[in-house]
């Protein structure tokens, strides 16, 4: 076992790595049509969500994210959909959580987009796949699975682990652990 110098914490607590912490929401309607916003900046579409600020957790930050871009309250119970664990485009490495968010009717719904987005649209999916980078159509379809009775995964660059070769080790496996394909 190695042995590390004890450091005064503030000097311990800069050198930790860090990571970039996002939340979103998956406000969808009965037909399990997804919500995404187009932003004003670029041609984009996106889940309501954003970087979490100092001093709330993850739920906080896609309840502020949500109400700030759509006007929508989140439910009151908090309902992880899915964690994806990958690296920000600057290198930078990045969590994405995804919560259940509202069930809304698209007819009746008032959505009161921020500045940041110009659109919002309701779409299945499969309808979202050619219109959002792969990853993101991977992460919709999966929280889709989700949302109809599926298990909350922690995701990878937005694949399963399980799916996901990796080099064998030689090390035992934990029981119930899941054998690279």
């Amino acid at each position: 076992m190695t042995s590390h110098p004890k450091l005064p914490r503030a000097e311990w607590l800069a050198g930790r790595a860090r990571i970039l912490e996002c939340a979103a929401s998956f406000v969808h309607d009965a037909e399990h049509r997804i919500m995404l916003l187009h932003t004003s900046w670029g041609d984009a579409w996106q889940w309501p969500g954003g970087g979490h600020d100092e001093g709330e957790d993850l739920w906080q930050t896609a309840v502020r994210e949500t109400y700030e871009e759509t006007g929508l309250a989140m439910p009151e119970v908090p309902e992880l959909l899915a964690v994806d664990w990958g690296l920000h485009p600057e290198g930078v490495p990045e969590v994405f959580t995804l919560f259940k968010g509202p069930l809304v009717d698209a007819s009746t719904v008032e959505v009161k987009l921020s500045d940041e987005h110009d659109a919002w649209s309701m779409r299945t999916a499969e309808e979202w796949a050619p219109l959002v980078p792969s990853e993101q159509a991977r992460v919709l379809a999966i929280a889709t699975e989700v949302l109809r009775g599926g298990r909350c995964p922690y995701l990878r660059e937005a694949s399963h682990l399980a799916n996901t070769r990796r080099p064998r080790t030689g090390r035992p496996r934990s029981p119930g652990a899941v054998s690279p394909s």
